[in-house]
């Protein structure tokens, strides 16, 4: 069977809507494609619709809302990468195309999934699927070797033990459109969690922040009580905010977040940093909100960032460790 790859909007606002109401989708200003039989239907009205809009532009949205509205067929595989948890939330497809107008404008024209998982780290997937989970565009046939089989390899809580035989299908679909940014960020991702395990990402997340004008210090490898890295401005790292980080390499919840809280009493510390490598579950993101000024929480696109911005300013032995260039290209926007 098919796996799908959809997005939640291009910053992820729409991701807790797919995974709340059930649904994923695309948007578009045309009406209804309840009883469209051809994909020169779609095409049709996206042009009375959009009559400015470029012809290439204009076949890719159209090719999206038919795969969404036609070739996907109940029981298929859908993969939704969360950019606001940085986890990835894997599907069913349980229903036939459905008219949303009351869902955000992104979702208007939706099919109704059952979700499998809705919190597993990108470090469970091979890189050939992540790569094909990252491309531009929206909605996406993913034409990986053995996808549906290794994907819910990772569901069942496995990991990817069904490795790819080297032989691709057919072409096309996310293949043909890949995201470079995301392709190259994704490699960078995986160097880091392969050469920065354990230990060794609390001494990167030390650095960033040293890079940011902290005196930072990890703790040294073993129990750290419940500390990664401490923190604070001035010569000494003495002057506030004074910063207690906790770092983990798979996901954190709410019980990693609490657990901060009580740590940065204990070592008088005014802010916090809960970094998760391998994303945030649960309700996390909700008592967050509730302390905006003292406490931060970074996945690894966060982290990410952050190292991007500092990068000249790491030490050199670490930028040899992780050594990157900057390069400039075109900025195609997402269909």
């Amino acid at each position: 069977m098919a796996v799908w790859t959809v997005k939640g909007g291009a910053k992820g606002e729409a991701e807790d809507t797919c995974l709340s109401a059930g649904v994923i989708g695309k948007g578009g200003k045309v009406p209804s494609l309840t009883d469209v039989t051809s994909r020169e239907d779609i095409a049709a009205l996206w042009l009375k619709a959009c009559p400015e809009m470029p012809t290439k532009q204009t076949s890719n949205h159209v090719g999206q809302l038919w795969s969404l509205v036609r070739k996907m067929q109940e029981g298929e595989l859908v993969v939704l990468p969360l950019k606001t948890t940085g986890t990835i939330a894997v599907g069913r497809v349980s229903g036939p195309y459905q008219f949303r107008p009351e869902l955000e404008p992104q979702l208007r024209h939706a099919r109704p999934i059952q979700w499998l998982k809705t919190d597993i780290s990108r470090d469970a997937f091979d890189q050939d699927l992540l790569f094909s989970f990252g491309a531009y565009i929206t909605i996406g046939q993913v034409h990986r070797d053995r996808a549906e089989e290794r994907i819910l390899s990772v569901v069942g809580g496995g990991g990817t033990d069904v490795a790819p035989s080297g032989d691709e299908s057919e072409p096309g679909g996310v293949e043909t459109a890949p995201d470079v940014d995301a392709l190259a960020r994704e490699q960078v991702r995986q160097h880091v969690s392969y050469n920065f395990a354990g230990h060794d990402l609390a001494r990167l997340v030390a650095a960033v922040l040293n890079a940011r004008g902290f005196a930072a210090s990890e703790s040294p490898p073993g129990p750290d009580r419940g500390v990664d890295v401490l923190a604070g401005s001035g010569p000494l790292g003495l002057d506030s905010p004074r910063l207690a980080v906790q770092v983990k390499t798979g996901t954190a919840g709410v019980e990693e977040f609490r657990a901060l809280r009580g740590v940065m009493e204990d070592f008088r510390a005014e802010q916090g940093l809960l970094v998760a490598w391998g994303g945030f579950k649960g309700k996390v993101s909700d008592e967050a909100r509730h302390a905006h000024f003292s406490i931060r929480l970074w996945d690894a696109d966060d982290l990410l960032d952050e190292l991007f911005a500092v990068y000249e300013g790491l030490p050199g032995d670490l930028r040899s460790e992780l050594p990157l260039k900057r390069a400039w290209m075109l900025v195609v926007p997402p269909e």
